[in-house]
């Protein structure tokens, strides 16, 4: 009988060791981003221009799951002058497509947020249970997370000038280029520097992913780092075409989420063209 028992609370820890081991594939870890079908749309005096933007969640770049339209908490565009504007979705299902107009050339960014949530794995008796919500109130936690995603695609107008791609546009977490992406070549190897802010601060050794569209059709990414400790890294543009940078940190509750989880996870995208 005893011999019984210590199999079973064996094999109970297994269990939740490779829960944990898989978490990043979980529902709760998706990660957002946003594509375009064209970032660099061409202006015409006469029709302006436009592209069509639709949503990436998931873990396989460039296209995985859907994302429901009510996980959006903000859905804007960006222009030049640095005014924003809501976006209206188009289609409130699938990848949520929206067709987006400029009546300008100039360089726009499209930016948007999920609403932040939690995530919680704990055991009761013999079982292992999962709550989209916070750990308050239970026992033999496991995992208790509570994040925040924001996602950035950076749209380039016609002969667009100026640095408006280079002014954040004020998400608890960022990334922010520190040059223009469309001046820059994948097929000669050329790097971009870009900053990742928390709270308008540097994100200090943060980890940061990046990969292009075409290399792998797992959650695979093509270049890894992380922040100095001036939240600035440093990627290897490798190939052209559509490139996704991601940066992840996950930090201590604050005193006030304590009691409600064990991190405190956040999450930013950034998206755009390279030639």
């Amino acid at each position: 009988m005893k011999g019984s028992m210590a199999m079973k609370k064996l094999l109970h820890v297994v269990r939740a060791a490779i829960l944990i081991a898989i978490l990043p594939s979980a529902g709760f870890a998706h990660v957002i981003w946003i594509n375009a079908t064209d970032f660099s749309p061409a202006f015409h005096q006469k029709f302006g221009a436009a592209t069509k933007i639709y949503f990436g969640y998931g873990h396989r770049y460039p296209v995985d799951d859907f994302l429901p339209a009510d996980h959006l908490s903000e859905f804007v565009l960006i222009g030049p002058d640095g005014g924003k504007n809501s976006v209206e979705l188009d289609n409130k299902a699938g990848f949520l497509e929206t067709r987006i107009t400029f009546k300008q050339p100039g360089q726009y960014i499209v930016a948007a947020s999920l609403r932040p949530g939690f995530y919680t794995m704990y055991t009761a008796g013999d079982e292992i249970r999962h709550k989209l919500g916070p750990k308050s109130g239970l026992e033999a936690v496991i995992v208790s997370q509570y994040f925040e995603q924001y996602t950035k695609s950076l749209i380039n107008v016609g002969e667009a000038t100026g640095e408006s791609f280079l002014s954040p546009v004020g998400h608890r977490m960022e990334i922010v280029p520190l040059s223009n992406p469309y001046s820059l070549r994948g097929n000669l190897g050329d790097t971009m520097d870009v900053k990742v802010l928390l709270d308008g601060k540097p994100a200090k050794f943060c980890d940061v992913f990046a990969t292009y569209n075409g290399f792998s059709n797992t959650d695979d990414f093509a270049f890894a780092t992380k922040t100095d400790a001036n939240g600035i890294a440093n990627i290897r543009l490798t190939h052209w075409g559509n490139w996704l940078v991601k940066a992840t940190m996950k930090v201590p509750p604050t005193a006030e989420m304590r009691d409600q989880c064990n991190d405190m996870h956040y999450t930013a995208t950034l998206t755009f063209e390279i030639d």
